[in-house]
């Protein structure tokens, strides 16, 4: 699993789902959770998931989220490993400094992080709650009307090209995730969040 420097590294090793603890909670702290946000830090889980990456290598990556959803996302990041659906990194977005834009650019999985929603300040997203996750960003843009999120996503925006980790209409991933009641954001009609999936309360 690769890390970023952001001053100091941590290594954990979680069974399914576990709360915050240590320097990851420390570090949550710092970057993505501050008072005010929707979510207490206690209503949160940290989830050890398999994943192949875009080599087709076995990794191991880290996701936070909802503690109401661990099992779901645990059981589906299980499928989607079974269906060798391939996600390039997973990593918290915590290792980004709690920014988006870079871990979008990186091309990083992740789920938990209390900021608002894209282009609505003040508005809480769903990953506030740790109920959203986003796949393989890059590879899967935020797209509404000519802003595209990240920008080297724009190699990426015929959505009839199926390259590695592409979440398409239809594919197995949105399939999966709405059978378990998930909304993907590649569906919304004013705006396309093709990594998106979230699911509200």
């Amino acid at each position: 699993m690769r890390h970023l420097e952001i001053g100091f590294v941590f290594a954990f090793c979680l069974s399914a789902q576990e709360p915050l603890t240590g320097d990851l909670l420390r570090l949550v702290r710092a970057t993505t959770w501050h008072e005010g946000c929707p979510a207490a830090i206690e209503e949160l889980r940290v989830l050890r998931v398999d994943y192949l990456d875009y080599a087709g290598h076995r990794e191991s990556g880290t996701l936070i989220v909802n503690r109401q959803l661990a099992p779901e996302v645990k059981a589906i990041f299980r499928e989607l490993y079974r269906h060798r659906f391939q996600i390039e990194r997973m990593e918290p977005v915590e290792n980004f400094g709690g920014n988006d834009e870079r871990s979008m650019e990186a091309n990083n999985t992740s789920a938990f992080n209390c900021r608002d929603i894209t282009g609505q300040k003040g508005k809480f997203s769903n990953h506030s709650w740790g109920r959203a996750i986003d796949i393989n960003p890059l590879t899967n843009p935020y797209v509404k009307g000519t802003r595209v999120l990240p920008e080297g996503g724009r190699a990426f925006l015929d959505r009839t090209v199926a390259h590695p980790g592409s979440v398409l209409k239809g594919s197995f991933a949105v399939r999966l995730f709405e059978r378990h009641g998930w909304t993907w954001g590649g569906s919304w009609p004013d705006r396309q969040d093709y990594q998106h999936f979230e699911k509200k309360m």
